[in-house]
């Protein structure tokens, strides 16, 4: 199947390359841009544990982000390329920077996040997409992370298709580059041991407020995850709505000697009014402790409400979350928008007397006007974990934390 994939899509693309050749002769059209944008994040890392130390990681970063558009409609490429180094960052702290030899761990790094082709096209209403190289990919059980002032990538190809509110996918990832290091792409491991692939085939289908969702990964010899989702969202008046989902999620281990699996249960609600929200959700973990890894590193994807500062999926755990949210466009301020939650967790079966909660708050300022292409936003978490944790626990340790992290970024258009 890799073979074949790998041919289709090449096929496809040497395709569309003709065509657009042959198109070229009569007509050139194409929409290329070039974005440059400065980040400046400042992490602080409070640990109020007994014997725990406290941190921050101040750093910056210059990226050029460059997309040739779809020429003629048909092919393209993007290419990204950024630079991150320290400012001020604690030793043992280094998290958007790499760490180094040295006792203050704040080597900079700089390369490439993307590099890679894109080719669509339409016939007879149904679309087709392809990519091939090194890109950020995302989908319902995987994510490279995009947490840090460089994200993550991973190199590959996606093909899909798409047809009246139907959408089917298919991802093969190869290698990967974390996101605090300068590689542009490399091997990855489940437990030491190097996997060979990760695949992802799903699909995806949308009418009417009706929203479901289905999806299947494999990375050979590490793990396997199954991904179901149903949603529907209605219109009270004008000025409400409501929006539900229900998801699960399973995930069993491949490896030899292991029979590890888990799954969870996921309920949501969400009340629109105006501009403003709040939502509730309710997850429950099942069989095991919930591992959303396909392999080790920061490529994992818990897609559950319950995804917060960490991940509320130890076996047995019964958790849920209140959030909401207002958008102060009404009040003349249309860039300023401000989420709070709270996250709550019980009965963890492999730790005794346990609990945790969390409550945060998210405020970002998108400038407009001369100042346009400027955000800022504060990331704040109060986060305590309490119980004695047992031998066979994934969550390894409870933690008393409260994270600040403030993130200024400017981009401008060059073209």
């Amino acid at each position: 199947m890799q073979t074949l994939a790998k041919s289709a899509l090449g096929v496809a693309v040497a395709a569309a390359v003709a065509a657009t050749s042959v198109q070229a002769s009569e007509s050139l059209t194409m929409d290329p841009s070039l974005t440059f944008t400065y980040k400046n994040y400042y992490f602080d890392e409070n640990n109020k544990g007994a014997g725990a130390t406290s941190g921050h990681d101040w750093s910056h970063a210059l990226i050029a982000d460059f997309d040739t558009g779809y020429v003629n409609g048909l092919v393209g490429a993007v290419v990204t390329a950024g630079y991150a180094g320290p400012l001020d960052v604690d030793s043992g702290f280094a998290t958007n920077v790499a760490g180094g030899s040295d006792d203050n761990q704040d080597d900079a790094i700089s390369g490439f996040q993307q590099a890679y082709l894109k080719a669509q096209h339409s016939f007879s209403g149904v679309d087709f997409e392809g990519t091939v190289g090194v890109k950020k990919r995302s989908t319902e059980t995987y994510s490279d992370s995009g947490s840090r002032i460089l994200a993550a990538s991973s190199t590959g190809y996606d093909l899909s298709v798409g047809f009246e509110g139907v959408n089917a996918y298919f991802t093969e990832i190869t290698g990967v580059s974390e996101r605090d290091a300068s590689t542009l792409s490399g091997d990855f491991y489940g437990n030491g041991v190097k996997l060979d692939y990760l695949r992802i085939v799903g699909a995806s289908y949308s009418y009417e407020g009706l929203d479901l969702a289905a999806e299947y990964g494999n990375s050979k010899d590490y793990a396997k995850q199954t991904f179901l989702k149903a949603g529907y969202g209605f219109e009270l008046d004008d000025m409400s709505s409501v929006e539900l989902d229900v998801r699960y999620g399973r995930v069993k281990s491949d490896q030899p000697f292991n029979d590890a699996k888990a799954k969870y249960y996921n309920l949501n609600a969400t009340y629109n009014y105006d501009n403003a929200y709040v939502a509730f959700g309710y997850n429950n973990t099942k069989d095991g402790d919930y591992n959303s890894d396909y392999f080790d590193g920061e490529h994992d994807k818990f897609n559950s409400s319950l995804s917060l500062w960490e991940d509320y999926a130890e076996e047995g755990e019964k958790a849920y979350v209140l959030s909401a949210g207002y958008n102060f466009a009404d009040q003349g301020f249309s860039g300023l928008t401000w989420d709070v939650w709270y996250g709550k967790g019980t009965d963890a079966k492999q730790i005794n007397d346990f609990k945790r909660n969390e409550y945060g708050s998210y405020v970002n300022y998108a400038f407009d006007g001369a100042l346009e292409g400027l955000s800022v936003a504060w990331f704040y978490t109060n986060y305590r974990a309490r119980g004695d944790v047992q031998d066979n626990s994934t969550l390894g340790g409870l933690s008393d934390l409260d994270i600040n992290r403030l993130y200024l970024t400017y981009s401008v258009a060059a073209f």
